[in-house]
């Protein structure tokens, strides 16, 4: 079927066997049934921010990178399939997704349903999730302000303090987590710039046509954590937008605080008063400095209603740590940053756009922005200076079946604070210890 399909303009065409009701039922159990780490992705990004928190629902099947063109040439998108049936498939998804649609809304009794995903567990907030129709009957000045007390975050931890806003108030609030660390590299950054941009301008043209306000915060963080977007400082989405050309958004290389980085998020949600708070993590591996994020991360859903995305990149990501993050029992992740492309693609599909359309309607809606130029500026005191930690030296490189490593230690007064851990190559064997590991008495 798959290698038929992509030879062929179709089944229907060639061999005559198939009604257009048949064709668009059998493309369902095989999107149903195969998704995609990509479509799962988008499953999860579309429910967390569009839907119903619940089930994550993508209605169309997705394109391929080489189907459509790309948005423009600030763009780094390099898409390419991680194989030759994964193509197949994808072309011949892309191919009646349009028909599928018309399908579903003239035909009674054949309605395109939603897939519902089997990636949310019991662990989900548990709080009232409004969807973007909901939403769209209420207004922003009734949205409940923080109950409870603000989280801050310890004086050693050397994190950003980010002030509450509750007389800010918004419909929706979303924070992007961004991983810059050493081993996503500069080229893979930008790729994972180009598609968050991608995201907030389908953000954007969704909520202008709900009539909704979002307030949103973005992080990047490797050994340190910064904040790009500050949500209380209210830029529109235009501004935002424009911080993602001109390389402002710098990538800073470095160990993956990720439990630094989710403490600064949760203050950014608490912040701001808003019916519905995510936060969406992008990350390309294991956090290795400043502890676990994962007890960290389900206070956050359980106590604050925060739905969290954790979306791992490659295959080198700590699947129990991205379920513990996100609470989903399935890990959310694509296996290269170049299919970042795919992921955008099927975003645009499952809200009923392209990218050329995308790109005309929202430089429509910024024509008509008249906000304040961007700012971030808004006063937020750094804890840095109230407590500072000492660094040890890196230890010796050890390591087993050829994965090596060095730490080292920050103490304060009393107690260590923080660890790092890079990798290192492993050195010659000099001796063996009983415990199975080589080591050399020479530090690298």
């Amino acid at each position: 079927y798959r290698g038929t399909r992509a030879r062929s303009s179709g089944i229907n065409a060639e061999y005559g066997i198939f009604s257009h009701k048949m064709w668009s039922f059998c493309l369902l159990l095989l999107v149903g049934s195969a998704a995609s780490d990509q479509q799962k992705a988008a499953e999860a990004i579309q429910g967390a921010i569009f839907g119903d928190a619940s089930t994550a629902r993508v209605y169309v099947a997705p394109g391929t990178g080489g189907s459509r063109a790309k948005a423009s040439s600030s763009r780094t998108y390099q898409a390419s399939m991680s194989s030759a049936a994964a193509s197949a498939t994808a072309s011949a998804t892309a191919g009646t997704a349009a028909h599928m649609m018309s399908t579903s809304q003239t035909m009674g009794a054949m309605v395109v349903p939603a897939m519902a995903s089997p990636v949310y567990s019991h662990k989900r907030p548990s709080g009232k999730q409004y969807s973007f129709q909901q939403l769209s009957s209420m207004s922003a000045n009734r949205a409940p302000q923080h109950g409870g007390s603000f989280y801050r975050p310890n004086a050693h931890e050397r994190l950003p303090v980010v002030e509450q806003c509750q007389n800010t108030q918004c419909h929706l609030s979303l924070v992007m987590i961004l991983d810059s660390s050493g081993s996503v590299g500069y080229d893979n950054f930008q790729l994972t710039l180009s598609f968050v941009q991608t995201l907030l301008e389908i953000l954007a043209v969704k909520a202008d046509e709900a009539g909704l306000k979002v307030c949103t915060g973005i992080v990047r963080y490797s050994s340190r954590v910064d904040v790009i977007v500050d949500p209380c400082c209210e830029n529109s989405m235009c501004r935002i937008v424009e911080q993602f050309t001109g390389n402002r958004v710098g990538y800073v290389p470095g160990s993956t605080n990720t439990a630094g980085a989710m403490k600064v998020a949760r203050q950014m949600l608490q912040a701001t008063a808003s019916f519905k708070k995510v936060a969406i993590l992008i990350t390309d591996g294991h956090s290795n400095t400043g502890g676990s994020p994962v007890t960290f991360s389900t206070q956050m859903r359980l106590e604050d209603n925060i739905n969290i995305v954790a979306l791992g990149v490659t295959n080198n990501v700590n699947n129990a740590e991205l379920r513990g993050i996100s609470g989903m029992d399935e890990v959310t992740k694509i296996d290269y940053f170049d299919h970042f492309h795919d992921l955008a693609n099927i975003l645009l599909e499952a809200n009923y756009m392209d990218e050329s359309a995308l790109l005309v309607t929202f430089e429509s809606i910024c024509a008509l922005d008249t906000s304040p130029a961007f700012t971030n500026t808004r006063p937020r005191e750094e804890t840095s200076e109230e407590t500072e930690c000492n660094w040890g030296g890196w230890s010796q490189c050890m390591g087993q079946s050829g994965n090596c490593e060095m730490r080292r230690s920050c103490k304060s007064e009393t107690a260590i604070v923080d660890t790092e851990v890079k990798s290192c190559p492993c050195p010659t064997v000099s001796a063996v210890s009983h415990t199975g590991l080589y080591y050399s008495s020479t530090t690298r």
